[in-house]
């Protein structure tokens, strides 16, 4: 008896397509670990960086990271202080040197103005020594301008500038010299045109010079002994001591050795960059109240001596109608009163038998004594009026250029150590680095 097909096939469908009694594979559901291998390595990152920073051992190896990162901090604060005083500081020397530079020639060609007035008054030919003074006093000038030129970038346009009034200035002396020479009275318009356009042109742009470069100079005196960096220091000691905390309160371990010495570490890099940045800020600012203040004192009163003497000279030379020479006498004569008070190392009595001479000379002059009065003015025995002048410009000279080379003398040796001490302190941080990594990897051993 043949059997029947079964009922469950469709029509016509072979035999051989029954189902079988062994059940079909099923298709294997992807596990985390085949996941992993088909995410992008990004993800894969995520996951690890996931477990370093889980539980309480992540939070420790974040805390770590700060920590050295604070060291970091630490160190590049103090390094940079350090390096930034001694930048401060040279550039303070450099700034003091053209404060110096610039204020002779402010002093020099007063001075040339003094020495060709008072010679014109000798009448035809100058005396020799006078000339050779104005000659040198005048070098003087255009040989500051050179150096000043070559060691400011910043001053280059002004001085080029005050080289052509210069130029301008001893061709019109050259002209009233030769005019007065010969005897010819436009000699005498020459050299008061001279010396007002010496006034009205040139002085302003040597005045205009010395007060930028006293501005760069006090800016880098107040920069050298700065320590706002201090505040990035602080920060970071704070944090680390709070890491510490926080760490000692985790692991219930009150001490770590090696967290605790590079804390103290730290504040050892801290202490040397504080004191050496204190060190600079305090030569710094003994210079400053000191011979930078002398230096740029006694320049004003060279100054205002060789301006009072040439106004002397041109009040006679106006004969009669020097009102206002006089008067321009009189204001400097005040000002270098009130300032020799401050100035110990200048013999006041010098500028006392000088304004002494001078009103003898006034006196004659008022009197219609003016060839009397000349005599006076132009005379270089002792006791007259030409020999007081000298003695007095001379002793305030020699004192200006004594402050200048100490106060640029002191700057540039101040810090001098300062690059060892910039790389002790970056050596320290590095140590402090390592001891910080050290601490917080044993306390995560231990932890885990």
């Amino acid at each position: 008896m043949t059997s029947a097909p079964p009922t469950n096939l469709p029509a016509g469908a072979p035999a051989s397509s029954a189902p079988s009694s062994v059940p079909p594979l099923a298709t294997p559901t992807p596990g985390p670990r085949t996941i992993r291998r088909q995410g992008s390595t990004r993800s894969g990152a995520r996951l690890l960086l996931g477990d370093l920073l889980y539980g309480t051992p992540g939070r420790m190896r974040l805390l770590g990271a700060l920590a050295v990162l604070a060291a970091l901090l630490l160190g590049a604060t103090s390094v940079n202080g350090v390096l930034a005083a001694k930048a401060a500081v040279d550039r303070a020397a450099s700034n003091t040197a053209q404060v110096v530079r610039v204020q002779s020639i402010h002093v020099d060609l007063l001075r040339a103005d003094a020495l060709a007035t008072n010679a014109f008054l000798v009448g035809g030919l100058e005396p020799p020594d006078q000339r050779a003074a104005y000659d040198a006093a005048l070098d003087a000038v255009v040989t500051g301008i050179v150096e000043a030129s070559a060691a400011q970038p910043a001053d280059e346009a002004a001085l080029a500038a005050l080289a052509e009034q210069v130029q301008v200035y001893s061709g019109l002396v050259q002209q009233a010299r030769t005019n007065n020479r010969q005897g010819l009275p436009v000699g005498a318009q020459y050299l008061k045109e001279a010396s007002a356009g010496l006034r009205a042109d040139a002085v302003p742009i040597v005045g205009s010079l010395v007060t930028a470069n006293e501005g760069r100079a006090v800016a880098e005196f107040n920069r050298a002994g700065s320590i706002t960096w201090l505040i990035g220091g602080l920060i970071a000691i704070i944090g680390l001591v709070l890491v510490a905390v926080w760490l000692a309160r985790a692991t219930h371990r009150y001490l770590n050795p090696s967290l605790s010495g590079a804390i103290a570490l730290l504040l050892v890099a801290l202490f040397v960059a504080l004191s050496t940045i204190l060190s600079i800020g305090s030569t710094t600012s003994a210079v400053a109240g000191n011979e930078y203040r002398d230096a740029v004192a006694l320049a004003d009163v060279g100054t205002a001596a060789n301006d009072a003497r040439a106004s002397e000279s041109l009040t006679l030379i106006a004969r009669g109608s020097g009102q206002a020479s006089e008067k321009r006498w009189k204001e400097q004569a005040a000002f270098i009163d009130a300032s020799l008070p401050d100035l110990p190392d200048i013999d006041a009595a010098d500028w006392a038998a000088y304004t002494a001479a001078h009103e003898k000379i006034r006196k004659a002059d008022n009197s219609g004594d003016w060839d009397g009065a000349v005599k006076l003015s132009t005379a270089t025995t002792p006791g007259s009026a030409g020999a007081e002048f000298r003695a007095f410009d001379t002793s305030v000279t020699t004192a200006r250029d004594d402050a200048s080379r100490q106060a640029v003398s002191t700057l540039t040796g101040a810090g001098g150590n300062t690059p060892l001490f910039a790389i002790l302190v970056a050596a320290i941080t590095l140590v402090a680095c390592w001891l910080s990594i050290r601490g917080f990897a044993q306390r995560i051993r231990e932890y885990t």
